[in-house]
């Protein structure tokens, strides 16, 4: 019997090759005064989470140098408007006014920070675990041609499909014998032994990591072990003597057990940043270290930090001008002082994501469910206004679990009426049929005869998960409930019918509320 080879296991692995037309002179020249830039991100990862979940990350980040920003909030719902703030310095409507994300080009046509560094002399990378949720390319297109120097996606998306995976939470958690963010961790360790010990070049790089939090809260404990021992290897390739480092996250837990806690509020608005600088830089520019040590407990958001990643080439560029991206008359550099007494418009955080505004929780009543049946109602119309009601449950009002009105005082502590007797009130509530549960910042005036409700400023708390499968976009996911599909057997010829399976409601739970009664503004 002829003998008959077998695969006994496979590997992968990626290789840093040498950067083509690069002038080694300049490079060396650049690399012994350029500090190179380091972004590590660890996806739905709030600063109370990671003290809790991430210990020994968190002890590592609590040497000299590190600078933790308790501060820090949030500029929007998901991953990709809070990375575009940090990336681009641009709000959602910005960015989307340009192009349409969706489709073909848009990205590329987008100035990153990137862009900036590599027009500073700068190599550049990018690399992110499961591709199919990655940033730039759920939902949608994507880049045409690669963004930076050195851009992982390609060889993750062959590496996915050629080896065996094991799913969590349904995504590639494992490829191959490795987990999927070792493949990114592996290769920012190439790229650091390679230019930053070896031979030292500038170097931009974000590394992104979603595969263990992105559903899982506890996640962190499981990561913990293994991000501090590449952490632990970084030092030892001289890492943290030459570059700068920030370590942080997109968002908290926006939905699940953390989300749903009492404390989810803050959970969700407020995720990780650690900045670290290296003992030369703190030497040569002791007002950053100055201005770090201030900002710890001052209010800071995503736009503050791309000024701040900005001005570091404008440190060693003074004379280069930039385009003001940043629309945020307030905004600063979180390297510099920022203001002690900052309010959230001034750091460019809409109301909805704001930690500082005072709330007092209110009765439930009439009124205050008749603005959320207002608000399950505009959700429905979203959905009608996608096209896509014919796929999608009507939802209705199941309950209001909480109800929070705002209040306002002056600058002498006194609570003062809101301005322009505009009422705003936080509400927590549950829809049916399948039982999903919403925060929601709806806005009433005096009379409560004129109601202003913004789409994306309603936050789902509980996961979809696959419930939402019949729609791509992002907002109407957290909305949507797919009809269940029956597939009936016909005919001896076995053809199969769709059959579209409707939640029943009794009549007397039918509590929807016509707007009509109401003259409302929903926005």
């Amino acid at each position: 019997m002829a003998n008959k080879s077998r695969v006994l296991q496979r590997d992968a692995f990626s290789f840093v090759q040498q950067p083509k037309n690069r002038n080694e002179d300049n490079d060396r020249l650049r690399g012994a005064k350029y500090p190179s830039v380091f972004l590590f991100g660890i996806d739905s990862i709030s600063r109370m989470n990671f003290r809790r979940s991430m210990p020994l990350t968190s002890t590592f980040v609590s040497q000299k140098g590190w600078f933790e920003m308790e501060g820090y909030n949030k500029v929007a719902d998901n991953t990709l408007p809070n990375l575009m703030a940090i990336l681009t310095g641009r709000t959602p409507r910005q960015w989307r006014s340009q192009c349409d994300v969706r489709k073909s080009g848009c990205l590329d046509s987008l100035t990153f920070l990137w862009n900036h560094f590599h027009n500073a002399g700068y190599l550049t990378a990018y690399a992110e675990d499961l591709s199919s949720i990655s940033t730039f390319n759920y939902l949608k297109m994507g880049f045409k041609r690669p963004p930076v120097d050195f851009y992982l996606r390609p060889f993750l998306m062959v590496i996915e499909q050629a080896m065996q995976t094991l799913e969590y939470f349904g995504f590639k958690y494992c490829v191959g014998r490795k987990h999927s963010f070792t493949y990114v961790f592996d290769f920012a360790k190439q790229l650091i032994e390679r230019f930053v010990l070896e031979q030292p070049k500038p170097i931009f790089g974000l590394f992104w990591t979603s595969s263990f939090t992105h559903d899982d809260f506890r996640g962190g404990a499981n990561l913990d072990g293994l991000f501090v021992r590449y952490l632990e290897q970084f030092k030892a390739y001289g890492l943290f003597e030459r570059s700068i480092v920030i370590l942080l996250s997109d968002h908290g837990s926006r939905y699940g057990p953390l989300a749903e806690h009492y404390t989810g509020f803050l959970e969700e608005r407020q995720p990780m940043l650690h900045i670290y600088l290296p003992p030369w830089y703190r030497r040569r520019y002791p007002s950053v270290e100055r201005a770090l040590t201030l900002n710890k407990n001052r209010l800071s958001s995503n736009y503050d930090l791309h000024l701040g990643i900005r001005q570091l080439i404008e440190q060693i560029h003074p004379r280069l001008d930039f385009i003001r991206s940043v629309k945020c008359d307030y905004c600063r550099s979180i390297l510099r002082v920022l203001p002690r007494n900052r309010s959230c418009s001034d750091a460019g955080i809409p109301d909805h994501w704001c930690t500082c505004k005072p709330f007092v929780t209110v009765r439930i009543t009439l009124f205050i469910r008749r603005l959320t049946q207002l608000t399950v109602s505009r959700m429905n119309r979203y959905l009608k206004m996608l096209n896509v009601d014919g796929v999608c449950h009507r939802i209705k009002l199941n309950k209001v679990l909480k109800a929070d009105r705002q209040l306002h005082f002056n600058e002498l502590g006194n609570e003062v009426p809101s301005p322009n007797n505009v009422e705003t009130y936080r509400l927590v509530f549950t829809t049916k049929p399948n039982d999903a549960k919403f925060r929601s910042i709806v806005k009433s005036n005096e009379n409560n005869d004129i109601v202003t409700i913004q789409m994306d400023m309603i936050s789902r708390l509980n996961s979809y998960r696959n419930e939402s499968y019949c729609v791509d976009d992002a907002l109407a996911k957290k909305f949507c409930m797919c009809y269940a599909e029956q597939f009936l057997k016909l005919g001896e010829r076995g053809v199969l019918k769709v059959r579209k399976v409707k939640y029943k409601f009794h009549e007397n739970e039918d509590d929807y509320y016509d707007e009509a009664k109401y003259n409302n503004h929903i926005s």
